[in-house]
Order: C-alpha cells, then structure tokens, then sequence
C-alpha cells in the first residue's frame, strides 16, 4: 500500500538577510518620501509663483488658498506690494471696499502691479459709492494702458449707473472689437439699447451674449429681455433657440404660443398661453402675445373676444403703447370704430409723449453731474409707463448727491402706482361687446393707491471685479469700514 505524500506549505520568499519583500516596499517608500520632502525644502520658493497663486485664488474664490500665499509672502519683504494687493482682494471679496482701498493705493505705487491695483481701486471706490474716485481711478488705468480691459470693463458698469450711457456705448465699443467677455459687454449693450428704444439692436447683443456663454447662469434674464425686444419688433426670429435658457414658465410659453403663431397654427398657441394667463392675468408679455395672436386670427368674434380679455391688464398697462396698438387693429376689426379712436388717441399721445422723452434722454446720457436733469427725465419716464427706467434713473442721482436718498426712494414708490389712461375710455353709452352677447363697458382705471405695477424681468450685471463673499465661517467679526 502507497503511502501519501503530504502537501509542503510553501514559506514567504525572503531576500538576503531573511527581511520579508513586503517590508522592503515599505522601507522604500517611506524612504523615498523623505527624500522627496528634504529635496524640495533645498528647492528655494518663487515669490512670483506665489503671488501668481493667490491671483488665481481670488479669481477661483478660493479663501483658504488666498490667505495661505499672504501668510507665505509675509515672508519675502521685497514683496508687499504684491501681498498688500492680495490683501485688499481678500476684504474686497469680504464686502470691506473701504477698509481695502489703502492696500490697492499702496499696491498701485509698484510699477508692475500699478494697472491691476489702480483697476482694483476703481472697483473698491464703485462698491462704496464714491463715483468721482472710482472714474479717476479707472480712467488713470486707462491713460497708462489703453490696453486694461477690465479697468475700461468696470468704468462702463460705473458709467451705466450714473446713467452716463453715452460716454459707456463708446468704451463697450472698443471691448466688443476685442471680443473681451461679449457675455458681459453685449448684454451691458442690450440694456442700452432697449431703453433708447432701439429693440431690434438690443435683441441682437442679447442674442450674442447667449452664445458667447451658453452655460452662465445669468442666461435666464438675457433670455427673457430678448423675448421682450422680439415681442416689440414682432421679429420672432432666433427665440426657438433660446427656449431652454428660460426658466420663467411665463416667458416660455409666451414664446412657444407665438412660434405656433409663426407656424400658422395661432389656436394651439392660445391654448399654450391658456395656463399663463390664468395664473398671472396681467403678465405683460403673454397679454401682448394673446393680443397679436388674436390679431392674427382676424376675426370679428375673436377680435371682440379680444378686446374683453384685455380689459384687466389694460387697466394696469395703462401707458403699455405696443398693446394699445394692436387694441386699435382689435376694435377695427370688432367693428367698434369708438374704441379704436379712443385706443388710437392714447398711441398718439404717449407717441408724442415719448418723443419728448427721447429728445431728452440723448441729452441726458451725454451728463456726469446734472441731478435736476435725472429728476426731470425720471419723471418723464413715468409719464410713459417705463416705469423700472425711471427707478434706474432715479438712483442715477445717488451718484451725484447721496444726501438724496430718502427722497429718491420714495419717488421709486409712488412711481408704480397705476395711472389713469391718457384719454378715458369710452363710456357705458357705448359698450363692448362681450362673446355671450352681453354689453361690458371699457373700464376707466383710477390710480390704486399704494398698488406696485408689475415691473419686467431685468438682470443687474455683477462688478466684473466683485467676488462673492467667503463662507461665514471663514469672516472675520464684522467691523466698521
């Protein structure tokens, strides 16, 4: 009978010395890593590199990288400058403008940083509503290199809010030639230009803004000003492209109802604006595209449909001229000539009235320091239901004189109070007439007081320079400026 061999357990392979493999892996590695450490604490550190660090910090937000190259450049005294402009970034971004500018002027005198600083000043001045400083600043940036595109950037963010649109066209000409951030410089333009009344051009930079950046999430409101200026021209072209940067279900739709328009399908578009309207009766932009759907259909019954739909925006857009025009094609077609007469007279009058205020606006946006001029434009704007203008215009003012503030703000509010149309409309004696048959007069709306108009969509542009503040946990105690 064989006998079994029995199975020999194999032993771990050793090396000389009977060390296991396993160890000597982890004696090289941990030798390897001292060595690493003890060469690169030979290698001497670049204070350029660091400075360079902390720039790219602030532009990532990134604090704790940002406050780690300060506490590193402390060490290299023939760097301050370089750590005292990293300085005033960090309080900049902390909301401290004031307590920042000392840094930015101390930076400024450094030769290679002085653009930067200067530039950095100038945004530091904006922030603490100190205009005459701010535009010194920049404008000095600007005077020793035509070339500092975010010095010429931040002074037409200035110049837009002291309503100095004028000399602002002129420099975001020469940033869009350069193609420097046309997300923010053809958008800045559109603003412009849809309050000089020019939609069309306005539609344009908004549409350029949005391809500039398909992704910035600004977008919405770029969206929605261009549904207004298209709305306006009556020029739907490029709206189906920018359907999924609309977050406004309102504005959404109001789109998807007129391209059905355009498709010549106009009832499946009411059917869109159907929920619309139900939700919000006096959204502007979806009563303007009922009305030119409606229009469109050019039936009497629809017309006189119409007109009975419009009677609740209408008595709150009172001074809304591109509604009332399609109101005069709407009683024309009604049959309901009394109407359009009355609708026609109030298209004149607030044509003429916006005449007049044109005339002064180009006057107006061509001043830096004409107070008396912005309170009478504001109140212009007012006149015409245009009605977040006059606020921008208003506090324009601050600019100039910041001891008017109060004063200002309650103009803002009394400005949206509703008006009364400009000619009445008709009397009970001559009614519309309802789709069931029945009479309705036209209402005549009496001012609401103390009732807010409903204001358009308007996306404010960010400082190009102005960096969120950093997570509470990370600010110091709050202190006076």
């Amino acid at each position: 009978m064989s006998q079994k061999t029995s199975p020999v357990r194999s032993l771990p392979t050793r090396v000389s010395g009977g060390v296991p493999w396993w160890l000597w892996l982890i004696l090289i590695v941990f030798g390897g890593g001292i060595a690493f450490t003890l060469v690169n604490r030979l290698i001497p550190e670049d204070p350029d590199q660091i400075f360079q660090e902390g720039l790219t910090a602030y532009q990532a937000n990134d604090v704790e990288k940002l406050e780690s190259t300060i506490k590193t450049l402390k060490k290299y005294p023939d760097h301050a400058a370089e750590r005292q402009l990293l300085e005033g970034m960090l309080l900049f971004g902390r909301s401290k403008p004031l307590l920042a500018v000392p840094m930015f002027q101390t930076a400024a005198k450094e030769p290679k940083l002085r653009i930067k600083a200067l530039t950095m000043l100038g945004s530091a001045y904006m922030r603490s509503n100190m205009a005459a400083e701010c535009i010194e600043a920049l404008e000095t940036a600007l005077q020793e290199d035509p070339d500092a595109d975010d010095a010429r950037l931040t002074l037409c963010v200035v110049l837009n809010g002291m309503f100095s649109w004028d000399e602002a066209q002129k420099h975001l000409a020469i940033l869009k030639d350069r193609k420097y951030k046309p997300e923010v410089v053809c958008k800045l333009l559109g603003d412009i230009y849809a309050e000089l009344g020019r939609p069309a051009e306005a539609a344009t930079e908004y549409e350029e803004a949005l391809k500039a950046n398909p992704i910035d999430p600004t977008n919405s409101l770029k969206a929605s000003a261009m549904v207004r200026c298209r709305l306006q021209t009556g020029d739907l072209s490029g709206l189906d492209e920018i359907l999924p940067s609309l977050d406004s279900a309102a504005v959404r739709d109001t789109v998807l109802a007129m391209l059905q328009m355009e498709k010549n399908d106009p009832e499946k578009g009411l059917t869109i604006l159907a929920a619309t309207l139900h939700e919000n009766p006096a959204e502007p932009n979806a009563n303007l595209a009922y009305a030119m759907i409606m229009e469109k259909i050019g039936t009497k019954e629809k017309a006189i449909e119409a007109i009975a739909g419009l009677q609740q925006p209408l008595s709150i857009q009172t001074r809304n001229r591109r509604l009332l025009e399609v109101v005069v094609s709407l009683a024309k077609i009604a049959g309901d000539e009394k109407l359009a007469q009355v609708a026609q007279q109030n298209v004149d009058q607030l044509t003429t009235l916006e005449s007049e205020f044109s005339a002064k606006l180009d006057e107006v946006i061509k001043t830096q320091d004409d107070a008396q001029a912005r309170l009478d434009l504001g109140d212009m704007a007012v006149a015409i239901g245009r009605f977040e203008l006059a606020g921008t215009i208003y506090r324009s003012i601050l600019y100039i004189d910041k001891s008017q503030a109060s004063a200002i703000e309650d103009r803002i509010k009394a400005s949206h109070q509703i008006q009364p149309m400009l000619v009445p409309w008709v009397n009970s004696d001559a009614p519309i007439q309802t789709p069931d048959g029945s009479a309705e007069p036209m209402p005549t709306p009496e001012p609401a007081q103390g009732s807010d108009q409903p204001a358009p969509e308007k996306a404010t542009t960010p400082e190009p320079d102005a960096k969120p503040a950093p997570d509470d946990a990370k600010k110091p105690d709050a202190d006076a400026e």
